[in-house]
């Protein structure tokens, strides 16, 4: 499987992914990776629905994805795992499962003390707690909204906070 990014968005299936990612890594299919969706039926048939036709979509927990891609089940597809958060990527990083890279989009600032990145970006301790980690594993950390944007490394931000 070549995976062309790994991208958090916590809008999941939306305008910005479709129009934009799916095309620029001409993408055969999305892997959402979240251990709650896995089991909401509503919510899997709505982001299934959302999704282009001609890409599939996937939904599996951390632990599922990153064995499957340890045994290279989908070789010669151009896949974006897409998840609502880091927490899910850090489970797979200290599974064994190697990410070079994270790109960050919209992140919405779910409670009170979410600290403003820039834009929609908002991060929780959480989210920090699992960047630094992931930073500790030697991922590289970018926001990057769309395509055409340029990408911020926010390696030093998360470094520094």
């Amino acid at each position: 499987m070549s995976i062309c990014d790994v991208r958090i968005d916590d809008r999941l299936i939306h305008g910005q992914v479709c129009g934009y990612w799916i095309p620029r890594f001409s993408l055969d299919q999305i892997v959402i990776v979240d251990d709650a969706i896995v089991h909401d039926e509503m919510r899997k048939t709505a982001l299934k629905f959302g999704c282009p036709a001609k890409t599939k979509l996937s939904i599996h927990s951390a632990l599922k994805t990153s064995d499957l891609l340890k045994r290279h089940l989908d070789d010669g597809k151009n896949v974006m795992l897409l998840c609502s958060h880091p927490r899910p990527i850090l489970t797979m990083v200290e599974d064994g499962y190697e990410i070079k890279q994270v790109t960050i989009g919209n992140m919405s600032p779910h409670d009170g003390d979410a600290l403003h990145i820039k834009g929609t970006t908002y991060v929780t301790k959480d989210d920090i707690e699992c960047f630094k980690k992931l930073l500790s594993h030697g991922v590289n950390v970018i926001l990057q909204m769309t395509p055409s944007d340029q990408p911020e490394n926010l390696s030093d931000f998360f470094s520094r906070i």
